[in-house]
C-alpha cells in the first residue's frame, strides 16, 4: 500500500510556520501551558483546542471501508500505546487492518490517533466511534475498554524511547481530550496497565501482562500528574500481578519505566512476562547470551521454554 512521501519526510530545522501542522500544535501547546484563562474565557480555550485539532493530519480516508463504525456511549479512559513498528507499518495496520499468512484478520480502526516520531499527529478514526485498540482489557472491574476509551498510538517500541516531539504532541492531545470528556489524569492509562490474559494451559489464571506496550511512557513528560499507586484489579483479586509491570508502575518512586531492563530474561522474569502473548510469535526474536538468534515460533523446539538462558534478550515485532 503506497503512502504519500510527505507523511514520512523528516522535519528540518526552520521557523514556526502556520502552514506546518506540527508547528501549530507546538505553538498552541506553549500557549495552553502558560496562558491563564478565567472562567469566562472557556470559549477562547475551546477555540484554541479546535485549531489544534485542525492541525492534525486527517488520515480517515485510509480507513478500511469494511470497518464497522459504532458510536461509544461514554468515555472514561484514554489508553496510550506504543505501536511496536515504524510509521508506515503503523498507519497501514491501524487503518487497513492486520494480516496473517496474507489473509486479513481485522478490518482496521485500531486506534483514534497516531503520533509519529517527529511529533506529527494523524487522525485515524473519529473519536466518537469505538476503536479496536484495547483488546482483552480490564480496569477497576470494567472489561472491554474499547467501548469506553480513546486510543492513542505512539510510533515506537516499548523497550525503546519516546521522543520529545511525541511527548509535546501527546501532551496537547491529552489536554484536549481530557477537557472534551471531563476526565482527570487518573483516566490516562497505558495499554500495558489494562491488558490481561485469561487462564490457559501456559498461565492457569487470569493475569495482568498480556501486553507490555507503552510501559516506557513517562507521565510527567506528557504533563500528567502521578496516578494510581496500585492496580485495582490485582488488589481486588480479579487478576494475578505481572511482576515486571508492578515494579514499573507501582514500585518504588525512583524506579522509572525508561530505565527498567525488562526486555531481558531473568530467573524471575519469563518469556511470557517479557513478551506477553507474543512470546511465541515468529516476529519475536530471542538473542541468547552467546549471540544465537531464535524466533519465538522455533524456540520451544530448539531449546524449550524452561531452558531459556538467563540474560537472553527479547526483541518484539522486529519486522
Amino acid at each position: 500500500m503506497a503512502y504519500a512521501a510527505s507523511y514520512h519526510m523528516q522535519l528540518k530545522p526552520r521557523l514556526l510556520s502556520i502552514h506546518d501542522p506540527l508547528s501549530v500544535m507546538v505553538l498552541l501547546l506553549t500557549v495552553c501551558q502558560f496562558l491563564w484563562l478565567p472562567a469566562e474565557s472557556v470559549g477562547a480555550t475551546n477555540k484554541m483546542h479546535r485549531l489544534a485539532m485542525d492541525a492534525i493530519i486527517d488520515y480517515r480516508w485510509r480507513l478500511n471501508p469494511h470497518f464497522p463504525k459504532r458510536t461509544r456511549k461514554s468515555t472514561k479512559y484514554i489508553i496510550v500505546h506504543t505501536s511496536e513498528c515504524d510509521l508506515k507499518t503503523t498507519l497501514k495496520i491501524v487503518s487497513a487492518g492486520k494480516q496473517d499468512d496474507f489473509k486479513w484478520v481485522s478490518r482496521g480502526g485500531h486506534t483514534h490517533y497516531v503520533i509519529a516520531r517527529n511529533g506529527k499527529t494523524y487522525r485515524i478514526l473519529d473519536q466518537k466511534f469505538k476503536a479496536h485498540h484495547a483488546g482483552r482489557s480490564m480496569w477497576n472491574g470494567e472489561r472491554n475498554l474499547n467501548r469506553i476509551s480513546v486510543g492513542i498510538e505512539l510510533v515506537g517500541y516499548h523497550n525503546g524511547d519516546i521522543t520529545d516531539s511525541q511527548y509535546k504532541s501527546v501532551g496537547l492531545l491529552l489536554k484536549i481530550l481530557k477537557n472534551n470528556y471531563r476526565l482527570d489524569d487518573r483516566a490516562v492509562l497505558t495499554h500495558s496497565q489494562v491488558a490481561y490474559t485469561e487462564s490457559a494451559k501456559l498461565v492457569p489464571y487470569n493475569k495482568r501482562g498480556r501486553k507490555h506496550c507503552a510501559r516506557n511512557f513517562e507521565r510527567k513528560r506528557a504533563g500528567l500528574w502521578p496516578t494510581w499507586s496500585y492496580d485495582p484489579d490485582v488488589r481486588a483479586g480479579r487478576l494475578q500481578p505481572d511482576l515486571v509491570l508492578t515494579s514499573i508502575f507501582y514500585g518504588s518512586r525512583t524506579q522509572t519505566a525508561a530505565t527498567y531492563p525488562s526486555y531481558v530474561i531473568q530467573r524471575d522474569r519469563t518469556a511470557w512476562q517479557v513478551a506477553g502473548d507474543k512470546y511465541n510469535s515468529p516476529d519475536t526474536i530471542y538473542k541468547l547470551p552467546g549471540g544465537l538468534l531464535i524466533s519465538g515460533n522455533r524456540l520451544n523446539k530448539k531449546i524449550g521454554w524452561d531452558r531459556i538462558p538467563v540474560g537472553t534478550e527479547v526483541f518484539i515485532e522486529l519486522n
